[in-house]
């Protein structure tokens, strides 16, 4: 790797619906064996997942890896904290995106493309992820934003492919196919896409914008009782589409069967939940709470270690599916009431759940 900046950086949009699988994707390229200087922007909901051993530093919202690579949590403007990349002792070798879930990434993309940036950075691809399952299942306004999230593509991403028959993949593939002809498909589980397949493959063809007439879209922080700033608010303007996100925490406890009766009581307006879970029975462990529509998973995770253990969740739904009040209670039902009973750790690995009726 050479300490030496070469610019035009490339850089890679990383797309996709709520839930789609961006963030496991983005690990797997940090974790792969690229030999890359890549620094990472991460405009989403959640945070981004990288193994404790991988990390070597954190500055500010700047977490830096033992593989030279980089994380940085977007606070304010896209652009600014580009630049702050750029101008970096070391900058970057490569520039990963990875947007908000409900972002336009035709808008993205062109603020790349402003003419006093040419000299730095040069647009590389456009990756969106799909899920094979839910895509299908997605309507109105919501089917219209996933779409356009695939037209800007030159590539996308299959996932999930092992949740759907072969027959319902094919039809997604054909769907993609219709939409955006030229754009390279992976069909793959856990987004593991061979990381020469996706980096540094070319440059991306900017009248793939021309003409491209976006969704607009508005996230909305719920207000709930656990936690309420002054800046949270948003202004309100005349969007076609808004999502709203809530979110909780608790120093309680769950029960395996709680977390399970919990995704079953969540209202089918909720797209999209994940984050942290403290499971009562094996204590030392921290649990990752997915679920992404009608499906959830509970996967065991790193140690809590000298953290408190606690549970905090992130919750994401359409215009005006999220009751703060319906949904603190659902999930403070679901604590547990009963003292620990100890289990041997690691047992278990993952469980899979599912909504009914959604």
């Amino acid at each position: 790797m050479s300490d030496k900046p070469r610019f035009p950086i490339p850089l890679t949009i990383l797309t996709g619906f709520l839930g789609a699988g961006k963030t496991t994707l983005l690990n797997h390229l940090l974790h792969g064996n690229h030999g890359l200087r890549i620094a990472v922007l991460v405009n989403d909901f959640g945070a981004v997942n990288i193994d404790s051993q991988l990390v070597v530093g954190v500055e500010g919202e700047t977490v830096s890896l033992s593989n030279g690579c980089i994380c940085c949590t977007i606070r304010d403007d896209l652009l600014t904290e580009t630049v702050r990349l750029i101008q970096r002792l070391q900058p970057p070798e490569y520039i990963i995106v990875e947007t908000s879930g409900v972002s336009e990434p035709a808008t993205v993309a062109m603020t790349f493309m402003l003419p006093e940036l040419q000299e730095f950075l040069i647009v590389d691809s456009i990756i969106t992820v799909m899920d094979a399952e839910q895509f299908p299942s997605l309507e109105g306004e919501y089917q219209k934003l996933a779409r356009h999230q695939i037209i800007v593509a030159d590539m996308v991403v299959l996932n999930k492919a092992d949740c759907v028959t072969p027959e319902q993949l094919n039809d997604v593939r054909d769907t993609v196919r219709d939409v955006v002809p030229e754009a390279r498909i992976f069909e793959t589980t856990f987004g593991k896409v061979p990381l020469e397949l996706v980096l540094g493959v070319g440059r991306y063809a900017p009248e793939q914008l021309a003409g491209h007439d976006s969704p607009d879209v508005h996230v909305h922080q719920a207000a709930d009782e656990h936690e309420h700033h002054d800046d949270d608010h948003h202004h309100h303007h005349d969007h076609s589409l808004v999502f709203n996100t809530w979110n909780w925490s608790s120093d309680q406890p769950f029960t395996i069967d709680s977390v399970q009766a919990l995704v079953d009581k969540l209202p089918h307006t909720i797209y999209r939940a994940k984050g942290f879970v403290y499971i009562r029975d094996y204590p030392d462990s921290r649990f990752i709470l997915q679920i992404v529509g009608r499906r959830g998973s509970l996967m065991i995770g790193e140690p809590w270690g000298s953290q408190k253990p606690s549970s905090q969740m992130v919750v994401i739904g359409s215009a005006g599916g999220i009751n703060p009040a319906v949904l603190t209670r659902i999930f403070n039902n679901a604590l547990a009431s009963q003292p620990a009973k100890p289990r041997p750790q690691q047992i278990i690995e993952s469980i899979e759940m599912e909504r009914d009726g959604y």
